[in-house]
C-alpha cells in the first residue's frame, strides 16, 4: 500500500492538518495509508512568510457537537489523534454511523484538553495591573496557542506565557509567537524583555494564522459546579447563553478581593468595561469609586461584578450606545451571578439600580420604593438596594447631582457598617 506523508509546521497547524484532509478525503486516501509528521519550516518565527496549502471542495458535513471536539482533540498529546480526526471524517464521508469506541476517544480526548485549558485561563491574572505579566507553565505549545484568544480576552492589557515549548508574547494588540523559553537563569529585571525577543511571529507569518480555538462551552452544571472566582472567570470567557456574546467584545466578569464580605452589583459592562475587561472602568465606575471612598469603604476590598457580563449596544456611526439588558439577558446570566455570591458567601449584598435588585431579589423592583434598607436575602446575608451611580451622571443639573450623590453615598456607607453590626 503507498503511504502519503503529510507534513504539518506545529503542533498546533489545525488549518494545514484541515486543508490536507480535506484534498486527501477527495482522493479518498485510506487513513490507515497516511502518515502525519510535524515538522517546522525554516520561516515559521520569521516576522512574515507565505505558505501553500491544498485546495479542495469539502466532502463531509460535521454535526456541530461533533465539529467542536475537534480543536480540542486536535491539540490533545495522544499520539494518534490525527489519524483519529481524519478516520472520523472518512466514516462520515462514507456514509457510516461512527463507532462508539471512536466517538468516546474523541471525546476523552477533548474533555482532557479541556481541563488543561481551563488550568491555563486559570493562571491569567486580570488587568488591574498594567504593566505586563508573565505567566510560567508547562502546557504544551499546542495547547498554548489554542488559548491566545481566550488569554487575550481575559487580560487584554500585555502579558507573556513563558513555557519550555512556547514562548507567547501579547503586547495589547497582537498576539507573537517563539519557541520555548523559561529564562530561568535570567534576572527578573530582563525577563521581559528577553522573552519579547524569543516571541517574533506575528499575524503576517501565514504559519500562524490557522490556530484553532480551544472552547470551553459551559454549561449551567459546570457553572454551579465552579469551585473558584478564577475557574469561573475561565468559563465565562466562552459563554454563548444568549446573543450578545455575538457583537460584544468580551466577556467582562467580576473582580476584586476574592475573600470580599461586600459585593457590588451593576447592571452590565460599558463601552470602556467591553474594551478594557473590567466592570466599573468607565464614568460610572469612576464616580462609583469616589463615593465608595467617601462612604469609608476601599475598591480592593469588595468584589465589584454585573448582572449581565456583555455589553449591549447598538452602534450610531463610531460610537456604541448602551442598551439597557432585557429579562431574558438577565435570565441568561443568572448562572454566573448565583455561582459568583456562592464562591463569595458574601455578607452584604449592594444591588446598584434596577436591573441588578431584580436579578439579586428575583422580581420586579422600583429602586425608590425599596433603596436604603436592609433586606433580608434566602441565604441569611443582607442586601441593599441603591441607585446605579450612572443614574447621578444622567441629572440635569448641579442641585439634584449634589443631593442625590450625597444619598448615594450614605447608601453605600450603610452597607459598610451592616458588615460590622
Amino acid at each position: 500500500m503507498t503511504r502519503e506523508t503529510v507534513t504539518l509546521s506545529t503542533t498546533s497547524d489545525f488549518s494545514g492538518w484541515r486543508a490536507w484532509a480535506r484534498k486527501l478525503l477527495h482522493d479518498r486516501v485510506p487513513a490507515d495509508s497516511i502518515q502525519w509528521i510535524i515538522k517546522a519550516p525554516p520561516s515559521l518565527y520569521a516576522p512574515s512568510a507565505m505558505r501553500d496549502l491544498p485546495a479542495a471542495p469539502s466532502t463531509t458535513s460535521l454535526p456541530r457537537a461533533l465539529a467542536a471536539l475537534f480543536p480540542a482533540v486536535f491539540v490533545s498529546e495522544a499520539p494518534d489523534r490525527l489519524h483519529l480526526l481524519y478516520l472520523t471524517l472518512e466514516t462520515l464521508r462514507d456514509g457510516m454511523p461512527l463507532p462508539d469506541e471512536l466517538t468516546q476517544r474523541l471525546q476523552g480526548l477533548a474533555r482532557g484538553s479541556q481541563e488543561k485549558a481551563l488550568d491555563l485561563r486559570c493562571q491569567m491574572p486580570d488587568a488591574r495591573t498594567p504593566e505586563c505579566q508573565i505567566i510560567r507553565t508547562s502546557h504544551t505549545a499546542a495547547l498554548i496557542d489554542s488559548q491566545t484568544e481566550a488569554l487575550s480576552n481575559l487580560r487584554p492589557t500585555p502579558w507573556i506565557v513563558m513555557a519550555p515549548e512556547r514562548t507567547l508574547y501579547w503586547d495589547g494588540r497582537h498576539p507573537h509567537f517563539g519557541p520555548g523559553f523559561t529564562g530561568d537563569d535570567l534576572p527578573s529585571s530582563g525577563l521581559v524583555e528577553s522573552a519579547r525577543s524569543f516571541a517574533t511571529a506575528g499575524s503576517s507569518n501565514a504559519w500562524w494564522n490557522g490556530i484553532a480555538p480551544v472552547r470551553l462551552h459551559p454549561a449551567s452544571e459546570d457553572i454551579a459546579s465552579s469551585p473558584s472566582l478564577a475557574s469561573l472567570r475561565a468559563r465565562a470567557i466562552d459563554c454563548r447563553m444568549c446573543e450578545l456574546c455575538g457583537p460584544a467584545t468580551r466577556t467582562v466578569s467580576g473582580e476584586g478581593n476574592p475573600k470580599a464580605r461586600i459585593i457590588f452589583v451593576g447592571e452590565q459592562p460599558g463601552d470602556q468595561e467591553d474594551l478594557q475587561g473590567r466592570p466599573f472602568v468607565g464614568p460610572a465606575g469612576q464616580m462609583f469609586d469616589r463615593a465608595l471612598r467617601e462612604a469609608g469603604g476601599h475598591r480592593a476590598d469588595t468584589w465589584i461584578t454585573n448582572a449581565v457580563k456583555h455589553f449591549k449596544f447598538i452602534p450610531r456611526g463610531n460610537r456604541r450606545i448602551h442598551q439597557k439588558p432585557d429579562a431574558s439577558d438577565v435570565t441568561a446570566c443568572a448562572p454566573w451571578l448565583a455561582a459568583e455570591r456562592r464562591v463569595l458567601a458574601p455578607g452584604v449584598t449592594v444591588m446598584l439600580g434596577v436591573t441588578a435588585a431584580s436579578a439579586v431579589l428575583g422580581r420586579p423592583v422600583t429602586v425608590s420604593r425599596e433603596r436604603s434598607r436592609h433586606i433580608p436575602l434566602e441565604d441569611g446575608s443582607i442586601g441593599l438596594v441603591t441607585v446605579h451611580p450612572s443614574y447621578l451622571l444622567r441629572l440635569p443639573d448641579e442641585e439634584s447631582k449634589t443631593r442625590e450623590y450625597t444619598k448615594f453615598v450614605t447608601d453605600l456607607r450603610m452597607a459598610i457598617s451592616a458588615l460590622a453590626g
